[in-house]
């Protein structure tokens, strides 16, 4: 198997081999040895995964020579936990083997998928399998409910279960025509993604019961990356529900940036098709994620998650502003929670201590908040401000061009450091903008201010104001160094 495996490739020149070598691998698959069958099952999945575009005229009889391998056993909570195990004990434990088993499971999606099977075939070879397994989800529901930690368990497995199957029939499919090189790939046909809806919707009531438990969001969150790739846009509707589950009162700050990590996936996947849920949705994600920023740190472990979290979380507002999403942030559904959404950018814009590269991305950020609503460019013009949003030049001034000057005078804001430079191109970004957008509005405060970098920055557009001008006068280490503000100015 390991030598079949390893010359995949080989068999792209005789493919008529193929149903002899998987002839042998399903008989080795129920070898009595525990740790050769264990083994064998993965280098099964590789096998298939090479070969899968010759698979097709077997892939129903090689599904049912190995179904007898698919039942799920959950082990018992006190199983597996004898420390004195040895390795050989604990490779045949319930626990490992379920984690082999899930090899079996991806396999079957790849069989499943070979584009040579007709569609009908494909649904009804995944319809088996999985339901088996909603069969005994059914059957452990109850269970589960009055507190059988075993059958919480066995539910949990049926859920990865479940979304390793989607994973590999989503990987198997060849990839769509237009998306060459983006690993995009096709969406399968309406009777087979009925059957990976049906399992979607198996899952979201496993959730809806069960999010207060760690393993059951844990893979009810990869079941819905995996089923993403086959149901596409499909399963926006259900976003809200996804939501609602995944992060629960007691989701951790890893388990928010993960889950964020896959909505920048879907917002970038479906830009506009996603609007609409997205404006449902937003005001309530923020709400969470507001509360877990704003918990107080107790560790080290918190400190880190919380500094990821913060990541994920402006790479998201980002996203959203790069897809043409920015709509739903200042919507009448959302209005209510804009203030909420900048305080918390600038906030992380002051972060440079403990996070260069989250305080550059929040001034990145906010140069795209004034370039979207801060209306044309009056720069140099004399005209008036013409803000999308009513009164934002003035709060671009007086909330934005205020925070540069209060980076930059932070007696720990190192000026000649690599990193704090790119922040500083940064705000000279945001700076051009601001002036480009409000004019003669940015100039009456930067003569209207006591520091000496005001000042300076006013010699600099005396000469010729510019977007470029500003940007460089920030850029430039020395010339900044010479305009640094007056801190105690500053503080009065």
């Amino acid at each position: 198997m390991e030598n079949c495996v390893r010359y995949a490739s080989v068999f792209e020149a005789i493919p008529q081999h193929i149903r002899t070598v998987l002839e042998n691998f399903v008989r080795i698959v129920h070898h009595d040895h525990i740790r050769i069958k264990s083994r064998s099952w993965y280098l099964f999945f590789k096998f298939v995964k090479a070969v899968r575009q010759h698979v097709g005229d077997v892939a129903e009889q090689v599904i049912g020579a190995i179904s007898d391998l698919l039942p799920i056993k959950a082990p018992a909570p006190d199983d597996d936990k004898d420390e004195d195990m040895s390795s050989d004990e604990q490779d045949n434990s319930e626990a490992a083997l379920f984690s082999k088993q899930l090899y079996l499971f991806q396999a079957v999606g790849y069989l499943s998928s070979s584009p040579s099977i007709p569609a009908e075939k494909q649904a009804l070879y995944v319809r088996t399998i999985m339901g088996d397994l909603f069969a005994d989800m059914e059957q452990h529901l109850p269970l589960a409910e009055s507190g059988n930690v075993q059958a919480l368990n066995q539910i949990d497995h049926l859920v990865l279960a479940l979304g390793t199957v989607a994973q590999g029939f989503s990987e198997g499919m060849p990839a769509a025509p237009s998306s060459a090189g983006s690993g995009r790939r096709q969406t399968p046909e309406k009777v087979v993604a009925d059957e990976f809806a049906r399992a979607a919707e198996a899952i979201l009531v496993a959730l809806s019961q069960f999010n207060t438990s760690l393993n059951i969001r844990t893979a009810c969150r990869s079941a819905f990356s995996r089923l993403l790739g086959i149901l596409g846009g499909n399963m926006l509707p259900q976003l809200p529900q996804w939501i609602d589950g995944l992060l629960s009162a007691s989701s951790g700050k890893d388990e928010m940036a993960f889950f964020l990590r896959i909505l920048h996936q879907v917002v970038f996947e479906f830009k506009g098709e996603i609007y609409d849920v997205l404006d449902q949705l937003f005001t309530p994600l923020q709400q969470r994620l507001f509360m877990a920023l704003n918990e107080p740190i107790m560790g080290t472990d918190d400190q880190v998650q919380l500094g990821e979290l913060r990541r994920e979380y402006i790479s998201f507002i980002l996203a959203i502003l790069s897809n043409n999403l920015e709509g739903t942030l200042v919507s009448d559904r959302n209005q209510a929670c804009f203030e909420q959404v900048i305080a918390c950018v600038m906030e992380l814009a002051r972060s440079f201590e403990s996070s260069t590269s989250s305080s550059k991305v929040a001034f990145g950020i906010l140069t795209r908040m004034a370039t979207i609503w801060g209306g044309p460019d009056v720069g140099g013009t004399g005209a008036a401000p013409s803000p999308a949003i009513p009164q934002f030049d003035q709060f671009m001034v007086d909330r934005f061009h205020a925070l540069c000057w209060e980076v930059i005078s932070d007696p720990s804001f190192r000026l000649g450091d690599a990193q704090s430079r790119q922040i500083l191109t940064e705000i000279g970004t945001l700076e051009a903008t601001i002036w480009a957008k409000t004019g003669e509005l940015m100039m009456h405060n930067l003569r209207m201010s006591n520091s000496e970098g005001a000042r300076a920055l006013l010699l600099a557009l005396q000469e010729g104001p510019t977007k470029a001008r500003i940007v460089a006068f920030f850029s430039t280490n020395k010339n900044l160094t010479a305009a640094r503000p007056n801190n105690r100015a500053n503080k009065q």
